[in-house]
Formats: structure tokens, C-alpha cells, sequence
């Protein structure tokens, strides 16, 4: 699972901020005309880097300054969740610079940001070439003709040449996989503008949405918001300590009745056997097809009765705990799940927000005692 962009979309700034943010682990691969390279997190943090430019010299002064390199303006990236040190360990020792404590992502990003804004004024404000001075022309006199006295000429020798066979030189070709295999990686192709993951330009405007949000209604709103540029249709259940229950939805479509009331009206129990328990137990992002039982039976006839090829259901952490789950699906059509990359760190964005709103919360009320 991976978060593929082009960098006119989303600056390394804001993915370093959401890395950071998301406490993510994993490997963001940058690549543009004149560097490319790879930045690799551990929990959010930055513990390692390389870059290459193009004439294939590895950039290498220390892990900050090899960041610093790839801030550029065009190019695409892609971020990968993985363990980064199963890659860095496969690499020549000499070819990434690794930190011995994680650097801040929102301090590189400030700084990097900031290098590369000077970088743009510079060139804008450089002076235009001075302009080669043109002289006159002048006259110059003819040279008088040398005398020349004729020498006795000997017979000449003629020279036996050998001729030999002149090798073939190839005409040598700068090509991207040999970037790759100089910093010991497996080679690869440079890859052209590409597909960004769905939802990502939302991402973007939206993590900004969630620095100040106004409540959590605010914030399960713009839950769904995101999730209808994923799925066909989403609902989002509150999780208390004994039930499930319906909250809001969008793209429910009954035959009959009210699909908000509908789904106010949804309640299981948490201990019930359901793909439920097990998101809230493993924590984690369920993607699969949904198996036969009587509270998935009960959930699907809710919805309508239609029964989907693929689902989601995901959880919404709050202060460590399962607030809440995100279920998803495309009925009524019957393509699966496409990339939720970008859905789920939102999620993890929304999580944290909701749980700074719950603390300003508690901290006014206290105020009025």
C-alpha cells in the first residue's frame, strides 16, 4: 500500500507534516529531472536518506543536508508503508546516511521549504548577462612576402604504414538505472508524471481543516466527506463500551424511509462476532470481502439489503482508544475497494483532532467551575 502523488500537488512539506502527524513508518521515494532519492521514517521520525543528481554523484554530507537536496518543486513521489530498515540494511554502506536519533520531519520541512524559497528569489533576482562589448573593426596592412630560398631536394623515402583495425567506440548513454544500482538498490525506471492516489488533492486542503475544527460533529462530517471521494457510500458508527451504533452516512439509498434515520437506528453489541470486534480489537484497517453471520446479515439488510463485493471498516483512535468505525463499500456497483491510502491517514489526522477538540473541551468546562 503506497501514497503516489506528483509533487505540484502535494509539496514535501505537507507529506513530511502528514508522515509526522500519522506516526507513519516507511519509505518516500522523490524523483525529479535533476535528483532523486529516498527518505526513510521510523514512528514519524526521519532515520535515513540518499539522493543522487544526475550526474550520478551521490549527494552525502549528512542525513539533514541529503533532505534538504530533494525540496524541489517538480517530480513525483511515492510513499510506501514498510519497514525502512529492511531496505536500508540491502544497501551499500556508503550510499545512505543514516541519523543515530530521528530528526523532527516539521522541522526539515520548515527548513527545507525555507532553503528552497531562497533558492527561487535568487534566481529571479539574479542580473541579466552583461552584453559582450562590440570594437571596430580596423585595417589591417598587407605582410610583405617572405623571401623563400629553394633548398637541393633529396629523394624521398616513402614510409611503410601499417594500418590497423581502429576499435569501435560505443557512444556512451546516461540512463536512470544506473543511478539506482551506483546507491545499490535494485535498478529501476524513471517513472513520468503519475496517477496521484485518490483523495490526495482533498488530503491536502483538508489536513489544514483539521487544525481548527469548530467540534467533532465537524469532524465526523468531514470524515464522510473524504470517504465519498473513495466509496459509493460510508457510514459512520460511534463506538461506546457495550454497542455499536449508527451515527451519519452518505450514499445509503432505501427503497423505503429515511437513510439517516435508518442508520441512527443501526446498535450491536461489541462483544458480538463481527468484522466490528475484530477492527476494534486489532486496531487496524479492515479491506476484504464480508463473510456471511448474523450481525453482518443484520448491518447489510439496514443498508438496504444489497450485499457488497468488497468492504471497509476502519477505526477512528482517539487517546489510543476505538472512538469510532468507518464501513465503506461501492454498492451498488461491483468494483472493490480502490487505494485508501490517503482515507487512512486522514483518518489517523482526524483521530488526533478529535482528541485536541475533547481536551479544549474539558479544559473550558473546568474554567466554568
Amino acid at each position: 500500500m503506497s501514497l503516489v502523488g506528483n509533487l505540484e500537488d502535494l509539496g514535501l512539506g505537507d507529506i513530511f507534516q502528514i508522515i509526522f502527524l500519522s506516526r507513519r513508518s516507511g519509505v518516500l521515494a522523490i524523483r525529479g529531472k535533476a535528483v532523486e532519492g529516498k527518505i526513510y521514517f521510523k514512528d514519524g521520525m526521519v532515520i535515513a536518506a540518499y539522493s543522487l543528481d544526475v550526474s550520478k554523484k551521490i549527494i552525502r554530507n549528512n542525513t539533514q543536508d541529503t533532505v534538504f537536496s530533494l525540496f524541489i518543486e517538480e517530480g513525483n513521489f511515492d510513499f510506501e508503508l514498510k519497514d525502512p530498515n529492511e531496505e536500508i540494511k540491502g544497501m551499500k554502506p556508503d550510499s545512505v546516511f543514516i541519523a543515530e536519533h530521528g530528526l523532527n520531519p516539521q522541522f526539515l520541512a520548515m527548513e527545507g521549504s525555507r532553503l528552497l524559497d531562497e533558492a527561487k528569489s535568487k534566481v529571479k533576482t539574479a542580473p541579466p548577462p552583461e552584453p559582450i562589448p562590440s570594437y571596430p573593426k580596423q585595417t589591417i596592412p598587407p605582410l610583405a612576402e617572405p623571401q623563400v630560398t629553394e633548398a637541393p631536394q633529396k629523394e624521398a623515402e616513402t614510409p611503410v604504414v601499417k594500418h590497423e583495425a581502429i576499435p569501435q567506440l560505443k557512444e556512451e548513454t546516461f540512463s536512470p538505472r544506473s543511478i539506482w544500482a551506483e546507491a545499490g538498490i535494485a535498478e529501476e525506471e524513471r517513472v513520468e508524471p503519475v496517477v496521484s492516489s485518490p483523495g490526495l488533492a482533498l488530503l491536502k486542503s483538508m489536513i489544514f481543516e483539521l487544525q481548527n475544527p469548530h467540534s467533532s460533529s465537524e469532524i465526523t462530517l468531514m470524515i464522510l466527506r473524504f470517504a465519498s471521494e473513495i466509496m459509493n457510500r460510508a457510514v459512520l458508527f460511534i463506538v461506546k463500551r457495550d454497542a455499536i451504533e449508527g451515527l451519519g452516512q452518505f450514499g445509503v439509498a432505501l427503497k423505503t424511509g429515511d437513510p439517516n434515520r435508518r442508520i441512527k437506528g443501526i446498535k450491536i453489541q461489541t462483544g458480538d462476532e463481527s468484522i466490528f470486534k475484530e477492527a476494534i480489537l486489532k486496531k487496524m484497517t479492515i479491506k476484504e470481502e464480508l463473510g456471511h453471520g448474523p450481525v453482518h446479515e443484520y448491518i447489510i439488510k439496514e443498508l438496504g439489503g444489497e450485499w457488497p463485493r468488497e468492504i471497509f471498516l476502519a477505526p477512528l483512535l482517539v487517546s489510543g482508544k476505538v472512538a469510532a468505525l468507518l464501513y465503506g463499500d461501492n454498492v451498488p456497483d461491483e468494483r472493490p475497494i480502490g487505494d485508501t491510502e490517503s482515507l487512512e491517514i486522514f483518518l489517523a489526522q482526524a483521530g488526533m483532532a478529535m482528541e485536541r477538540a475533547l481536551l479544549e473541551r474539558r479544559l473550558s468546562m473546568k474554567g466554568k467551575e
